[in-house]
């Protein structure tokens, strides 16, 4: 009886020690500052320039009379995910990258209008550079984001390089049974927080080979997602998506790109299967398409394979760019 009342008590303590963590993560006190992320993230050659109600991350590297290579990042993360691919092409290209709202350390006090949302502020940004025509690489969403983008300006676009595109809303995803309950927590106890471990474990899940996933890559995906207020915005970005881009899909849009396209494609993706690359290729029907398939790579080939993925991305640029118009840094 006395082995029982020990364990009840136990039992008790762990629980009011859980409530403790969830009340104080709901209420804010786990999640880093945006002056400390900004700190931590927005190093040279990062600067901030504002458009509309938005203030944009950005970074434009590489020589200013190289052809343009704008590169647009998935969901949930920002324009660290292109750090080794950016740092593969600078050397002959102009490389821009940006953090869209409501992503990384970029801010907008207006409403999400979604993917077109993303589409206006590249507009706006190449406006402001007084670039004439780039190429765009994309991936996932921000795949998606380029193929509308070169839909709608085909005068502007040289070439689009893109990964693990989806032209519409993606499958149901086969997650762990431990991911789902991470995901429930946070959807209904903690929708302003998630913690370290559960990065670990979404970015691990998303890899084809979770050995290749670094303490650096967590540490970034952590801090930039919790920063205050972000997860609100980011819910908005997604229902706007829903009735804006997902409703119809971006089928169409594909099919009036006339720009060669390069598909990189991780075949051990649990998002985006590997058949949608086929039919990927089929929706550019206007075109020619340049598909590079990875086995054991999973949803970031940039994060998960970043050289061997660079190589390629380079080869195909050097073979397929002619020199673009561009003009002098904003």
């Amino acid at each position: 009886m006395k082995i029982l009342r020990m364990f009840g008590f136990m039992v008790a303590v762990g629980l009011g020690l859980l409530a403790l963590i969830l009340l104080t993560m709901r209420a804010g006190w786990w999640n880093p500052s945006y002056e400390s992320v900004l700190k931590a993230q927005a190093g040279a050659p990062s600067t901030f320039e504002t458009y509309g109600t938005a203030r944009i991350h950005i970074r434009d590297e590489g020589p200013r009379d190289g052809p343009v290579i704008v590169m647009l990042h998935s969901s949930m993360t920002n324009l660290r995910e292109w750090d080794v691919w950016t740092d593969a092409l600078k050397d002959r290209y102009r490389v821009i990258r940006f953090d869209w709202p409501p992503y990384g350390l970029s801010t907008d006090s207006a409403p999400s209008t979604g993917m077109p949302g993303v589409v206006k502020l590249l507009e706006a940004i190449v406006e402001a550079k007084k670039v004439e025509r780039f190429a765009i690489v994309g991936t996932s969403s921000g795949a998606t984001v380029a193929t509308l983008y070169a839909s709608a300006h085909p005068e502007k676009v040289t070439a689009l390089a893109l990964s693990t595109l989806p032209l519409k809303a993606p499958p149901p995803s086969d997650f762990s049974r431990v991911m789902m309950a991470m995901v429930w927590t946070h959807e209904n106890l903690v929708p302003n927080y998630y913690p370290r471990f559960y990065y670990r474990r979404a970015l691990a899940e998303l890899y084809g080979r979770p050995e290749r996933l670094t303490d650096e890559t967590v540490e970034w995906y952590y801090l930039t997602n919790n920063i205050p207020g972000g997860f609100e915005k980011v819910r908005q970005y997604y229902q706007a998506n829903l009735k804006a881009v997902w409703s119809k899909g971006a089928g169409d849009d594909a099919a009036r790109v006339k720009v060669p396209v390069l598909l990189q494609w991780g075949d051990a993706d649990p998002v985006l299967p590997a058949y949608l690359a086929d039919d990927a290729v089929k929706q550019f029907s206007g075109t020619k398409v340049d598909l590079i398939r990875y086995p054991d790579l999973g949803h970031y080939p940039m994060l998960e394979l970043p050289q061997e993925t660079a190589k390629d991305l380079r080869a195909w640029f050097d073979k397929t760019l002619a020199p673009a118009a561009t003009g002098p840094a904003k």
